[in-house]
Order: structure tokens, then C-alpha cells, then sequence
């Protein structure tokens, strides 16, 4: 959205930063006003903090202004959920996914590209360790806030150097052009030998196209699961995607079986039903006694000569 000319010159001088810290300083703001400021500040990572009076920031709080103060614009936290089809896990689905792994406390788990950390919060609660990757400032600040994370790393997950530490791995990465693929493949190099993965990802894996090739077979060397989840199991989140769960481990088991994919349901289409054969064999012997007689009439017609007339006279009418 584009700023406002008073909240922009608010932010442009009557704030300081000190680190990761911004403190708005000079006369105490009109709640309206202070709003105004503070959503343009969250946006951006900020988070204000009693405690320190100031806005916290994941990054140095003068890096996360710069953008704001050069152009004059800012992308809200609804934006960005729009502009990056950014779709929290629904719990539900949360539910089925958690079900799939066996936690042991004290067990690592990396949540990447963890937006609300949704799947985070549902593995600190069965007592694993958690690390979380968001790119968002924004978005990291709301997930820090929860508590659930160990540490929130801000950064763009494909660009993260792999660390095969993590027991498990739990993701909603974001499905555009195959995204979720490349997301997928990268984080299989952050378990450890035993570790297991278990992701959401879009329907298209489980199609056999020309670009799922690399991927399902990938998944089918690891003795890879793959399950659906229900129809619009995400339309409270916005969008209406037919999604799947995918398992995989980090070394294909001894015992592992042939991947399954699921097909989609198609609904049996109700055959037409049909009529008395009597009725029918009727039916056409009378089409046919038409065509046949049609045919005469156009042989008759054939075979009459043709009228003759005298030169340079016409006939008449």
C-alpha cells in the first residue's frame, strides 16, 4: 500500500534505531495515528516490546525501514498473504500430518518456509526442539511471538546451506510453478541418516507429467507415501487446491513398499438408458424405407431428358 504522507514523515523523523531496536520518540501519538504507524512497522518485522520500549525487529531495524523510507510504499501482512498465495495450514490438516510422525522429546524438528508456524507450535507441544526459516520479516516476527520456535532464521529457504541435523521435517511450502518440488528436494538434506519428512504439497506430484518426472522418483527410491487429503481441505485459508501429503525418509527403508499415488475420483457418468430393441429395430427399418424412396425420387428425376429449345428464342414462363 502506499503510506500516508503523515505516517511517512512520522517514521522518517521522529524515530531512532539502536540494532534491532526503534523507539518513536518526541509527543505520545493519537491512538488512530499510532496504529497507522505500528501496522506500517509490523509489516516490516517490527513488534513493539514493553519491556524495551521499542519496536523489535529480526533483522537491524534501520536495514528493515530503509525499503519503507526510500519508497514511500509497504506490503501489509494481508498483502503479502495475497501477493505470495501464502495459505496457513488449517488444523485439520495439521491433525493428519502430526499423526504421521512419532515425536520423542528432545527431538529437532525444522518447520521451513513456516509463515504462522502452524506445524511448528503442534511439535513444540509434543515436546520436540524446534527451528523454524521464514523469509518474511513480518512473518517471523508473528511466529517468534508464539514461542513455540527455538530460533526463527530470516531468509529465503532454497538459499539456506543444508545441515543434515533434524530428526523430522514438517512444511506447507508454497506450490507455485513446482515450487513445492524444489522445496521438498532441498529439505530431504537437512535430516538426519534416520530423519523423516512429511510435507503438504500441491495435487500436480501426483500426476505424471513432464515436470513431476525428477520428483516422484525421487520419492519412489525412498519408498515414499503418498496420501490425499480431502477436497478443499484448505478453503478456509483461501484457496481451493487439491493438496496430498507426502512421507519420505531419509534412507529408503529395508521393508519399504512401491509408492502408491492416489488418483482423483472421477464420478461414474449415468449411462443413457435405452429403449425397446422392438422399438428401436422399427425405428430404423422406417429411417430407412425414407432414405430409400429419397434415393428413387432423385433417380427418376436423372433419367427424364432434358427440354430442348429453338436458337434465340427463350422458353416461355
Amino acid at each position: 500500500m502506499r503510506i500516508p504522507t503523515d505516517v511517512l514523515a512520522l517514521l522518517s523523523n521522529r524515530t531512532r534505531t539502536d540494532g534491532h531496536r526503534l523507539m518513536l520518540v518526541g509527543p505520545r501519538l493519537a491512538p488512530a495515528l499510532y496504529q497507522r504507524v505500528n501496522e506500517v512497522l509490523e509489516a516490516v518485522g517490527g513488534r513493539w516490546t514493553k519491556t524495551e520500549g521499542a519496536h523489535l525487529f529480526p533483522v537491524h531495524a534501520a536495514e528493515a525501514l530503509a525499503p519503507v523510507l526510500a519508497t514511500g510504499e509497504v506490503v501489509t501482512l494481508g498483502e503479502k498473504r495475497t501477493l505470495a498465495q501464502y495459505f496457513p495450514t488449517p488444523e485439520p490438516v495439521v491433525d493428519q500430518l502430526i499423526a504421521l510422525v512419532t515425536f520423542e522429546p528432545g527431538m529437532t524438528v525444522l518447520e521451513p518456509s513456516a509463515g504462522s508456524g502452524a506445524m511448528a507450535t503442534a511439535a513444540a507441544a509434543r515436546g520436540a526442539i524446534v527451528d523454524c526459516i521464514e523469509r518474511d520479516p513480518g512473518y517471523a516476527t508473528v511466529l517468534s511471538d508464539t514461542h513455540a520456535a527455538r530460533r526463527v532464521q530470516v531468509a529465503d529457504f532454497l538459499t539456506v546451506p543444508a545441515e543434515p541435523r533434524f530428526d523430522r521435517v514438517l512444511m506447507n511450502p508454497p506450490f507455485t510453478r513446482g515450487t513445492d518440488m524444489a522445496h521438498v528436494t532441498h529439505a530431504l538434506r537437512f535430516l538426519k541418516p534416520d530423519g523423516l519428512l512429511v510435507s503438504v504439497m500441491s495435487w500436480t506430484v501426483a500426476e505424471q507429467t513432464g515436470s513431476t518426472t525428477a520428483f516422484r522418483k525421487l520419492v519412489e527410491q525412498r519408498g515414499g507415501l503418498v496420501e490425499a487429503l480431502p477436497a478443499r481441505a484448505f478453503a478456509q485459508s483461501g484457496t481451493t487446491i487439491d493438496t496430498v501429503l507426502v512421507t519420505i525418509l531419509a534412507t529408503r527403508p529395508a521393508d519399504a513398499r512401491p509408492t502408491v499415488w492416489p488418483a482423483r475420483d472421477i464420478p461414474a457418468q449415468d449411462s443413457e438408458e435405452l429403449g425397446n430393441p422392438a422399438d428401436i429395430a422399427a425405428e430404423i427399418v422406417a429411417d430407412l424405407r425414407k432414405a430409400v424412396a429419397a434415393f428413387e425420387e432423385v433417380a427418376a428425376a436423372l433419367t427424364k431428358p432434358a427440354p430442348t429449345t429453338a436458337p434465340g428464342t427463350v422458353e416461355a414462363t
